[in-house]
């Protein structure tokens, strides 16, 4: 299997998907939206392409609500190390 990049300046259906999830800032977005605003097909196949090359502390998150499938990007927050204080 050929996985599309989803490299900044890539234009394949895994870049769209993975633009598509970040603009929503870790909202989620259900299959049938990220379809259509990715303008893309097998959208759960897309979604596995992009989890293979998500940068480190990203990852996609799914859930399933009746028979409707959502998904998002979660971007961890580096550790705090000792002597730094964590301001909100």
């Amino acid at each position: 299997m050929h996985v599309g990049s989803i490299a900044e300046e890539s234009i394949t259906a895994a870049a769209r998907v993975y633009r598509t999830l970040c603009a929503a800032h870790g909202g989620w977005i259900g299959g049938w939206e990220l379809q259509d605003a990715a303008k893309t097909t097998a959208v759960s196949t897309r979604v596995s392409e992009v989890r293979h090359q998500l940068p480190p502390g990203e990852r996609v998150e799914m859930r399933q609500v009746g028979h409707q499938f959502f998904y998002r990007i979660v971007k961890s927050r580096p550790p705090v190390s000792a002597g730094q204080v964590e301001l909100f």
